[in-house]
């Protein structure tokens, strides 16, 4: 009985989570607005004061699932304050299918719209340096996060992960963050000529480049172990694991910690 009553008093708190160098966090579902409407996202915190830069971390087609807030927390646990705006209003799916619908029926100015919030959101957080904002997203979510990082000016380090790019200089020229970019060469949907010619045009730019990966076998989705219960057929755990440390290197370095 005595166990039974501690495991309740456990579950009855928020969440706190041992991570690298014995780093707490703690992790909660938040409700924020975004123009006229509450809407909610997933926000996960070192433990401590700060002031620590932020992450904005966008979510694939799949919705706003336990991956990504997995995601959000290992953010997290490396001292960033992640949030992971919930941008399909609570729906998620591990169905195809359904995730193409799901796609096709979320408004672009809508979800730029949430986005931009998110990062109202961790900017007027206590313990976050607002300052230091950036953005990461896999799949749907690495156009997002190139696409924030093209309309808000605070983001200053912005991760795409096999999100769809433009080579268009006209549209590159309002970028204000670092870039770094995860790609792979097997990747038909995303197209690797489409790739080096979006890097083509930020360094005519003159844009900060930090370096665009493009993994040779590698295909769309390679850095996600699962596809809901199911193992991921293209995940690829040499390259998800070398992606992994680019990015927490180049945001810690990006963001200054």
């Amino acid at each position: 009985m005595r166990n039974q009553l501690k495991w309740l008093a456990a579950i009855a708190w928020p969440v706190f989570l041992a991570g690298t160098a014995n780093a707490q966090i703690v992790a909660k579902e938040i409700t924020f607005k975004s123009g006229d409407e509450a809407i909610k996202g997933f926000l996960a915190t070192p433990e401590g004061k700060g002031p620590f830069p932020a992450v904005i971390v966008i979510q694939e087609w799949w919705g706003l699932n336990d991956w990504i807030k997995d995601n959000a927390k290992e953010f997290a646990k490396k001292g960033f304050v992640a949030f992971a705006p919930d941008l399909y209003r609570g729906q998620v799916t591990d169905d195809m299918k359904v995730a193409s619908q799901l796609r096709k029926g979320l408004p672009n100015d809508r979800a730029l719209r949430d986005l931009k919030a998110a990062v109202d959101t961790v900017a007027a957080h206590a313990s976050v340096d607002k300052s230091k904002i950036g953005s990461i997203g896999w799949c749907m979510g690495g156009q997002y996060s190139l696409q924030l990082a093209l309309a808000d000016p605070r983001i200053t380090a912005c991760s795409i992960c096999y999100g769809a790019v433009t080579s268009d200089e006209a549209k590159l020229k309002t970028l204000n963050a670092r870039v770094l970019g995860i790609f792979g060469e097997a990747d038909t949907g995303i197209p690797a000529a489409g790739v080096r010619e979006f890097e083509t045009s930020l360094k005519k730019l003159n844009k900060d480049v930090e370096k665009i990966n493009i993994y040779p076998k590698a295909g769309h989705g390679f850095m996600r172990p699962t596809n809901g219960p199911n193992p991921n057929p293209v995940y690829s755990k040499a390259d998800a694991d070398d992606a992994w440390r680019q990015i927490f290197l180049f945001f810690s370095k990006s963001l200054k910690k």
